[in-house]
């Protein structure tokens, strides 16, 4: 009787270990070591357009028969009718199709407060070679002080559900802590056949009916536009421009974050740091998750010709400094940053891309963006090689790894800031000149213990 008793609490306790150890590496999965086990178990939190990296299968003979070469299909006009469109995000769902998000501007091409907007999305089944009809996912709106704009997106991998957060009311400029502009949350179900109706959360971010007692007394907040990430442990992040003061900079990069889906919302308690760039700060970032669960974000800067980076090793809670890199010269435009490819998934090598306006910068002249530029870095950010995407004026891009692999741009092209916003496919044979023959799996063991994107 007594041996029974003691095997019993032993065995509750043994039990318990086991789920605390494994709790532990669902929150931090490289804290305790990461095996196939765990990386399958992690399969609904993974994004195809985050870190870490594509799950899908890009097969040698895959790599060698897609496309070679870049295409281009328009999306969206500059103007139809009296109303214009910007502000391009690409989305790849979890059964593969593609939305392509935008900024439907009533009446004129300006920003929040400037003009009214919606937010529409067309549909692509076919990896981006067709387009359906435009479908508005905000309510109808003719008044800019309500407004849905500047489109942040993000997929769900565990629900399938699509999040966007669009910003209105007040511009970003004119808001203060009692006056703020307005964040609203979209939910879009089932693979985007429905939206449900935008729910205000701003006062989960700032403003004078923020609980916060720091983040009350700021000016201005935004989300930046484009794709947001989701971490390995399922938390979905984006990327805030944060105005602190009555003055117009300088600015920072909190993070905006979800651990339940969209229904509670936290802020990071840090930025990265501005000493290098302390008149301007950081406008416009992007977020990728790194191998070893660091956190690298690119950063549109104000007032300075090239890209910044920074890292986060606590899940983006705290920041390093902002970082300038010579080798991402930068107009000042928005562009997305995905992990592509991780050796963690067993292929070949690791492959992250950005792309945003890019050319050589003399420290003279004009702003205007021009010659858009696609990046990457095989070192996870350290280096960087880059081919030029398009020679002329462009404005902001968006960037997803379609199912097949390859890679979709969704980009402003043809005029300073604005232009009609087309789709482009290309692959690293083509981006590379035939250097890099193309992803595919080096480890068999990875290849079977991946889920094929459908």
């Amino acid at each position: 009787m007594k041996k029974r008793f003691i095997f019993i609490p032993l065995a509750i306790l043994i039990v318990i270990a086991g789920v605390l150890i494994w709790a532990c590496e669902l929150r931090h999965p490289f804290g305790m070591g990461l095996s196939a086990e765990l990386l399958a178990s992690l399969e609904p939190y993974m994004s195809e357009s985050g870190g870490p990296g594509y799950k899908g299968d890009i097969s040698a003979q895959t790599t060698n028969t897609y496309i070679t070469k870049s295409t281009k299909v328009m999306v969206f006009p500059l103007k139809e009718g009296n109303d214009y469109y910007r502000i391009p995000t690409l989305v790849q769902l979890t059964n593969g199709d593609l939305l392509a998000f935008a900024d439907k501007r009533i009446g004129g091409i300006g920003d929040v407060n400037a003009a009214p907007i919606e937010t529409v999305y067309k549909k692509s089944k076919d990896n981006g070679k067709t387009w359906s009809q435009e479908v508005r996912i905000s309510p109808s709106t003719s008044d800019r002080f309500r407004s849905y704009g500047d489109g942040a997106y993000c997929v769900d991998r565990k629900t399938g559900n699509i999040i966007c957060l669009v910003v209105g009311d007040q511009g970003f400029l004119h808001s203060t802590p009692n006056n703020p502009i307005r964040t609203r949350l979209i939910i879009g179900r089932n693979n985007g056949s429905t939206w449900d109706d935008p729910i205000d959360i701003t006062d989960q971010i700032y403003g004078a009916n923020c609980k916060d007692p720091d983040r009350k007394n700021w000016y201005g907040v935004f989300t930046t536009s484009g794709n947001g990430v989701q971490l390995r442990n399922g938390r979905i992040m984006f990327v805030l421009n944060v105005r602190k003061s009555d003055k117009a900079s300088p600015l920072y990069n909190h993070v905006l974050y979800t651990d339940d889906g969209g229904d509670t919302w936290n802020v990071s308690k840090g930025a990265p740091g501005i000493s290098k760039n302390p008149s301007r700060g950081g406008s416009e970032a992007k977020i990728v998750e790194l191998n070893d669960g660091t956190l690298l974000m690119a950063i549109r800067p104000e007032g300075i010709f090239q890209r910044f980076l920074a890292k986060s090793t606590d899940n983006g809670e705290t920041w390093g400094e902002m970082e300038p890199r010579s080798e991402l010269p930068s107009s000042s435009s928005n562009g997305d940053i995905i992990y592509y490819t991780s050796t963690l998934n067993g292929f070949d090598k690791n492959r992250i891309i950005t792309m945003f306006d890019s050319r050589p910068w003399s420290g003279v002249g004009g702003g205007n963006p021009g010659n858009p530029k696609l990046y990457w870095s095989y070192d996870e950010g350290k280096t960087w090689k880059g081919r030029q995407m398009h020679s002329g004026e462009a404005g902001y891009s968006s960037l997803a790894i379609l199912k097949d692999g390859s890679i979709g741009i969704l980009a402003e092209i043809g005029g300073a800031w604005n232009g009609p916003i087309y789709f482009m496919r290309v692959n690293m044979r083509y981006l590379t000149s035939n250097e890099d023959k193309g992803p595919f799996y080096t480890n068999q063991a990875a290849t079977n213990n991946n889920s094929k994107v459908k």
